[in-house]
């Protein structure tokens, strides 16, 4: 392979994953939600035996199931969730933007923690190495779990990092954007 190929070759690559889970500027100077993707379109059930809502990561689903190990070895699940607000955000160690809100998402974490909300970062396809060098780098003081294949984020239809969701008690999602909404400490009060 000539040197044009390999350069060619190269940008796809990077392009191709950046796309999953590429560094997201995109809506950071509204703080508007970005408008997500669904992920399926199946129906769930509540312990009442309802139909109540559709899986997926469009405000008003249900959140997709996932498992993950913290990077303390616990695990974690939406099911572990449910029962409490959640904050779920995606991150990779590499993401300028995602630093910049690390500061903002452990204001939030030491605010909100003792009043029920479980926060957890999500670092997608990072080493542990990398993954525990971006928690250090960026002082993130929230639990942290590793998609190393990046199952959960292509499950969430993450398009950029960083990315951020409210769920509810019973794990519908309330918010989804690429930074946290100005206004998130009247979007938790109101899930508490």
């Amino acid at each position: 392979m000539d040197k044009p190929q390999v350069i060619i070759l190269a940008a796809a690559l990077f392009a191709g994953f950046t796309g999953l889970a590429g560094c997201a500027p995109g809506n950071r100077a509204s703080g508007d939600a970005a408008t997500p993707t669904a992920v399926t379109t199946k129906k769930m059930e509540n312990v009442t035996g309802a139909t109540t809502a559709t899986r997926g990561t469009t405000v008003g689903n249900l959140a997709p199931d996932f498992q993950l190990t913290q990077t303390d070895g616990a695990q974690v699940s939406l099911e572990s969730l449910r029962g409490h607000p959640a904050v779920v955000v995606f991150w990779t160690a590499w993401c300028p933007f995602c630093k910049e809100e690390a500061p903002r998402i452990n204001e939030l974490a030491a605010k909100y923690e003792a009043r029920g909300v479980r926060v957890l970062g999500i670092n997608i396809q990072d080493s542990e190495a990398r993954t525990a060098g971006g928690v250090k780098d960026f002082g993130i003081k929230y639990a942290v779990a590793r998609d190393a294949d990046a199952s959960v984020a292509r499950t969430y239809k993450v398009q950029g990092t960083p990315t951020v969701l409210f769920l509810d008690k019973e794990g519908v999602v309330r918010y989804t954007g690429n930074e946290l909404p100005e206004d998130y400490p009247a979007r938790l009060d109101a899930l508490l």
